[in-house]
């Protein structure tokens, strides 16, 4: 029992021992930490703390100039030049980057200033507060190892301190760098109609028509343009953007230093922009709605008023029950005299004074005759107050939906030109620009630019060889191998009606079965590429043109159908075979266009002329050019196709001629002698 005791007391004792071991260390450690913090703050004291609100100027050297600015109200200005337009936000960064800046190192008792470049400061930064105290910081040598930068305070150069080379950064820059530039004008690609460049190197226009397909225009001779490419280059201006600021009010004799008196390039855009509709009807509109408020306000005191006069003929009633008749005429006039036209209130008014007249004319010596009038009239005068305030809140309500409604400003697209003057080539990378004759002079970086500059009309050129729908050909008229063939079109219109559909499924018992397996690119021509600016299509295999009349929930439908045949030389030709030689036709596509003049001292291989159901005629011809290329010849345009796809659009031909299978038709003498 006394070893247990012992032993007990031991154990409280070491862990006493612990315990204030613990608290030592603890102690010892929260020391230990406030001296390493208060180590750190002697290691990197603040040398500057200069609150935002106290300053009123700050000057320092920019493109070797001193510029301050200075507050004016609540705004920066430029000193000398108040109609600078000085970007507020970033003073307000330089400003605030002098709130507390502490060194990282402090080198005292310096004898030669010129060690750290501070004899002649990169920059010198003054600022002065409201109260009229100033600071000067001079900023010398860069240590770039060490990413520091040596500067001093009020001149002193006898104390060097030491701080991150980013301190100052914010005060770094050209002046414009300082300045709130403007925004490059906003286009919507899609309106864009019209895009026209003048320059020393190039010149184009490219043009919407009125079925917003892109043209291209030279010499006064409008053609096709590639529609892709065109839409590219509208697309562009979408985000094109000013790359810097240079020059903020650039005065006539200035423009040269830009080479913007005699433009490098002109650059101009005819587009649409929406604008809020000016109405002149504003005004009257909110007088409008005044009144209608005003009426809904009288509705609803007239509503009051009828319901009052409703009660006191009730009272009639009670005073005198042998006046019962002109009680219940009182209560009828009141009735009639509801606001707005309330029939139906009118309606349950007159069949509640019926009932009241009923009443009275079997109990009229019944004394209790007074209470069942009394307790009908105060119903209907309940019932027709109720009514006439409801009336009135409905109306208001709607008048104010109104009002919203009204106040919703009306939108309308306008007509804009853009017009950009491409100068010079500049530092940065670009060019100077001026944008719609302002006085503002910008950069845009040259791949911008060069989007629209350097190019002709060439460039827009569309290489579809020819493209004529079947929907709308007539007669094709082919020369190949020395003999002449015509291809007739037929066509055959019906109607079907009464066609059982279910909701929302149309079925057409006009069948337009699939597309023929050997078409070009797996474009539809049926019936929708009727115009020339449809670059490419597909003919279906039963060469049908259907229009469905229905609607998604109707259980009949009308459907129009309209059938092609074909003929060749007068006699029945598949519309298979046909189609897949008319699809390799009209989709031919050239790798590129020749501007100089061709000739040949061959007849051409073959020789294609179309005329459309208006008698329109278009004739191509088809003449070996080199190894590679066959010469596409049309209205003297001559495109370079691969020979290949050429020899692909004969093989297809004899294939239709001669109603061989295509595989056939390639081992021909004919074809083979095309190889």
């Amino acid at each position: 029992m006394k070893k247990k005791s012992v032993n007990l007391i031991t154990a409280v004792g070491v862990l006493v021992v612990l315990s204030g071991a613990y608290v030592g260390v603890k102690t010892y450690v929260a020391k230990q930490e406030a001296a390493d913090t208060e180590s750190a703050e002697e290691e990197n004291p603040e040398i500057i703390s200069i609150a935002s609100a106290d300053v009123k100027s700050i000057k320092f050297v920019i493109d070797k100039k001193e510029v301050t600015f200075e507050k004016n109200g609540d705004s920066w200005v430029k000193s000398d030049e108040t109609d600078f337009p000085v970007d507020q936000d970033k003073i307000d960064t330089l400003v605030s980057s002098l709130n507390s800046i502490k060194a990282e190192r402090t080198l005292e008792n310096v004898e030669d200033a010129s060690e750290y470049e501070l004899d002649q400061p990169e920059n010198t930064i003054t600022v002065t507060t409201e109260d009229g105290e100033t600071t000067v910081i001079q900023l010398g040598m860069e240590n770039d190892s060490t990413s520091q930068e040596y500067i001093d305070l009020n001149e002193d150069s006898s104390t060097v301190y030491v701080v991150s080379n980013s301190t100052f950064s914010s005060f770094e820059g050209t002046l414009y760098d300082f300045a709130k530039s403007g925004v490059f004008p906003t286009v919507d690609s899609s309106t864009v109609s019209k895009i026209s460049v003048e320059g020393k190197d190039s010149s184009y226009v490219v043009e919407k028509d009125e079925n917003n397909f892109w043209n291209i225009t030279d010499d006064g001779e409008t053609e096709k343009a590639d529609s892709a490419k065109a839409t590219s280059l509208a697309s562009a201006l979408s985000s094109m953007a000013y790359a810097s600021y240079v020059n903020y009010n650039c005065a006539k004799d200035e423009l040269s230093q830009y080479g913007l008196d005699k433009p490098y390039a002109e650059i101009t855009v005819d587009y649409q922009e929406e604008v809020e509709k000016e109405s002149t009807d504003d005004e009257n509109e909110a007088e409008n709605g005044d009144e209608e408020v005003s009426e809904a306000s009288g509705d609803e005191n007239q509503a009051d008023e009828n319901a009052d006069s409703e009660t006191d003929g009730s009272e009639s009633l009670d005073e005198d029950a042998d006046s019962e008749t002109d009680g219940n005429e009182s209560s009828d006039e009141d009735a009639d005299s509801e606001t707005d036209g309330n029939e139906s209130l009118d309606e349950d008014v007159d069949v509640a004074d019926t009932e009241d007249s009923e009443a009275v004319e079997n109990e009229n010596t019944d004394e209790t005759a007074d209470d069942n009038v009394e307790a009908e009239d105060t119903d209907v005068t309940e019932s027709d107050d109720e009514a006439g305030v409801e009336t009135a809140d409905t109306e208001s309500a709607e008048s104010s939906e109104d009002a919203e409604e009204d106040s919703e400003p009306e939108t309308e697209m306008v007509d804009r030109e853009l017009v950009i003057q491409v100068g010079d080539q500049s530092s940065d990378g670009g060019r100077y620009v001026r944008v719609n004759d302002s006085n503002e002079i910008y950069t845009i970086s040259e791949d911008s630019l060069d989007t629209f500059l350097g190019k002709t009309n060439a460039d827009f050129w569309d290489l579809t060889v020819s493209y004529l729908s079947a929907n709308n050909l007539d007669t094709l008229d082919v020369n190949y191998g020395g003999e002449d063939y015509i291809v007739n079109v037929s066509r055959e219109t019906s109607e079907d009606e009464n066609v059982e559909t279910s909701d929302n499924e149309t079925e057409d018992e006009n069948t337009t079965d699939s597309t023929s397996s050997d078409v070009a690119d797996g474009n539809d021509v049926e019936g929708n590429a009727a115009d020339d600016n449809t670059s490419s299509g597909d003919l279906t295999g039963e060469d049908t043109e259907n229009t469905d009349d229905s609607s998604s929930t109707a259980s009949t439908t009308s459907s129009t159908s309209v059938t092609l045949s074909y003929t060749l030389n007068g006699k029945d030709l598949d519309s298979t075979t046909f189609t897949t030689f008319y699809n390799k036709l009209i989709n031919m596509t050239a790798q590129k266009r020749l501007t100089d003049e061709f000739k040949s001292n061959e007849d051409p291989e073959m020789t294609v002329k179309f005329t459309d159901i208006d008698g329109n005629e278009m004739e191509v011809e088809y003449y070996s050019y080199d190894t590679n290329y066959y010469a596409a010849v049309i209205n003297k345009k001559v495109y370079l196709v691969n020979k290949m796809t050429v020899k692909e659009m004969f093989n297809a031909y004899e294939t239709m001629v001669n109603g061989e299978t295509e595989t056939e038709a390639i081992a021909t003498p004919t074809a083979e002698a095309e190889k």
